[in-house]
Parts: C-alpha cells; structure tokens; sequence
C-alpha cells in the first residue's frame, strides 16, 4: 500500500512540476494539496513497515488516513480561497479536488479494511 501511495503522489508532484515550469503558479500550488494525503500515507506506511518493522492493525492507518484527509481538505479550500479568482472556477476545483481525495481516502480505508477483517 506504500508504495502505490508514493507513485500516486509521485504522479501529483510531477503535474505540480509541469505547471510551474508552464509558468502557472497559482495552478501548480492549487494542486499540491492533492498530493498530501497520499504522500503522508505512503511515508508514514513505508518508514513502519520497513524501518520499524510494525505490523498495521486497522486502527492506526485509519486515523492516520482520516486526519490527512481533513488536513488537506482544509488546505484545498484555503487554496481555492487565495488562488483562485474567479466564483466559477473555485467551485469546479474544490469539487474535483475534494472529490479526488475523498475518494482516493475511501479507497485506501476500503483496502485496510479488507486485509484486516479477510486475514
């Protein structure tokens, strides 16, 4: 789970790249909240279970996941709040973007579930 995390954040953060290279700030800084809740996870996954060796129970990787979903819901919509001009362009992107990790979450909370109550 780890590292699908981490190549999902690795996606995000060469889109970010590509709109600050496009000279597009405001859009490459809109989209790095996206990448955090994956990037967290991953990190937080990887560095347990390879480095501390520690086995997840369901617990703990839903808090983890819970907390960085509302963290970075916070920071999507104060991004959209100072980076974003336009009424209609903040309402597509807080609905993409809060759906996209919404879901994103969901996913990860589905497949924790599944290994720890199947295993």
């Amino acid at each position: 789970m780890a590292g699908e995390c981490l190549v999902i954040a690795l996606i995000l953060g060469v889109l970010n790249v590509g709109f600050f290279r496009a000279h597009r700030k405001n859009w490459g800084l809109a989209v790095l909240p996206l990448g955090f809740v994956p990037f967290v996870t991953g990190i937080v996954l990887y560095t347990a279970e390879h480095l501390f060796h520690y086995e997840f129970t369901f617990l703990l990787p839903m808090i983890l996941i819970v907390t960085s979903l509302m963290v970075s819901c916070i920071w999507i919509g104060l991004a959209s709040a100072i980076l974003i001009k336009t009424k209609r362009m903040r309402v597509y992107y807080l609905a993409a973007s809060v759906g996209f990790v919404f879901t994103l979450s969901i996913i990860m909370l589905l497949k924790y579930y599944w290994l720890f109550f199947t295993a």
